[in-house]
């Protein structure tokens, strides 16, 4: 009788420790997180080192501020407009399953001739598929500079920015380039796209917004 007890205790003990192993350890939750950041080519490091982009640098800011940083997954590229982020934004959350998404976006659309009902309507619908998954959502705005301003649309774009971020509830930075598209030392020969020199520029606009999304 001794005997089985001491073996049932031992199986139960068993048992206790492989359904401990199958848990998640403690701790362990923030380690798993992925911030997803989608933009065009004031975010893909433009005709620069990658490592020297602003988003690399976020990265490098996130991973001394804290223990346990998230994994900043960049899916920028130049020329990218809304319209192709909302082809490519639910294959990227099947993927990636951001906690946080940025979106810096519209300044292409705006540039390219997209109407006010055209760019709210599909940065709404970019927000709301990202709120669907669960995730945040930030936005980073771009001011138009004079050179490429046709019919007002830097004023268009600066108010579709401001009132979606508004109806929609997310965090809105004016402009990532502040401070940067009026300085030809910190561009490239275009004139329009920033060098790497502003890239550190750049994050210091960001951080201010992204810092309390980013570190909790």
């Amino acid at each position: 009788m001794r005997f089985l007890s001491s073996l049932l205790l031992a199986m139960a003990s068993i048992v206790s420790l492989a359904h401990a192993s199958s848990l998640p350890a403690a701790g362990n939750s923030d380690l798993s997180k992925t911030v997803l950041l989608t933009g065009d080519s004031l975010s893909s490091a433009h005709r620069i080192p990658p490592e020297a982009g602003w988003v690399n640098l976020l990265q490098q800011r996130v991973d001394h501020a804290t223990t346990t940083p998230p994994a900043i997954v960049n899916a920028s590229r130049g020329g990218k407009t809304l319209t192709d982020a909302l082809k490519e934004l639910p294959g990227l959350i099947a993927t990636h399953h951001p906690h946080l998404i940025i979106l810096e976006l519209g300044a292409n659309d705006a540039i390219l001739g997209a109407n006010r009902q055209t760019l709210e309507q599909n940065m709404t619908r970019l927000i709301d598929m990202a709120q669907a998954s669960g995730a945040k959502v930030a936005l980073l705005g771009f001011e138009i500079p004079a050179k490429l301003d046709k019919d007002h649309r830097a004023d268009m774009l600066r108010q579709v920015y401001a009132r979606v971020a508004q109806r929609k509830h997310v965090p809105l930075l004016p402009s990532l380039m502040a401070g940067i598209s009026d300085k030809p030392a910190l561009l490239l020969d275009d004139g329009v796209h920033p060098s790497a020199l502003a890239q550190v520029r750049m994050l210091d606009n960001a951080w201010p917004m992204l810092r309390p999304l980013l570190i909790n």
